[in-house]
């Protein structure tokens, strides 16, 4: 019998969606680690740590998740198909180069410098634009990720798709409503509820743990969906179509 050798292409793709979710997954615990490790403050989201010596951790993570994405193909455009796999992850992928690069504003005395190019090409009349750039874009990429989880992975090749394609399905669909709860709870609290997400931040961090809460689910969708611990799990893999 010829070796069969495996496919290069979809190793490439499930490399892209286990880096993808790799970095998801870790970001706000490789923080966390350096907050209790190296005494730097705590901040109250994760976007505040591009004012602290973890920048370059914020920036790279970001960033790397955005190469990934905009390198991403997913499924074949299906006919007269708007939001493909193609184009959602493109957009996100671009949304999450914005959110790494256009960073929000800070608003103390101890803030990290020297200061982003983007603080020093937008004079301080446009800050208010700035941080509205900054939070529409972490918002997108958020949410086209939970699309992503919801309608795309859940799709399948095959026409009778098995109990194992079944149960990863409810996953994703899990872990994309989670994401999307999440967007949908800063965005209340920010937007409706100002005074009271102002207090929340300051005693415990609360859009931290809710951007880490999305960013958890996210990483767990795309950790699956690469295949991650396929034969440690045989309850949500076998043979099947993807």
């Amino acid at each position: 019998m010829p070796e069969t050798r495996p496919n290069p292409d979809m190793s490439t793709v499930l490399r892209l969606r286990r880096a993808i979710g790799a970095i998801g997954l870790t970001l706000p615990f490789v923080l966390l680690t350096n907050v209790y490790l190296f005494d730097i403050p705590m901040q109250e989201s994760i976007s505040d740590f591009f004012y602290t010596e973890l920048r370059e951790v914020f920036v790279s993570a970001a960033a790397g998740v955005g190469l990934f994405l905009v390198a991403y193909e997913g499924y074949c455009r299906e006919p007269d198909e708007i939001l493909s796999d193609r184009v959602i992850s493109s957009v996100a992928g671009v949304a999450i180069f914005a959110t790494a690069f256009v960073p929000t504003l800070c608003d103390r005395e101890s803030c990290y410098f020297p200061p982003a190019l983007f603080d020093r090409l937008i004079p301080p009349s446009m800050d208010q634009i700035q941080q509205n750039i900054h939070f529409s874009a972490a918002g997108l990429f958020l949410v086209f990720m939970s699309i992503t989880s919801i309608r795309l992975f859940t799709r399948c090749t095959a026409d009778n798709p098995g109990p194992h394609k079944k149960r990863r399905n409810q996953c994703y669909q899990i872990f994309g409503w989670t994401i999307l709860a999440m967007v949908i709870l800063i965005g209340v609290v920010k937007i409706f509820l100002p005074d009271l997400g102002k207090a929340w931040d300051a005693t415990w961090s609360f859009t931290f743990w809710a951007e880490s809460v999305a960013l958890w689910a996210l990483g767990l969708s795309w950790l699956l969906k690469g295949g991650t611990m396929a034969e440690q799990m045989p309850f949500l893999f076998e043979a099947e179509a993807a």
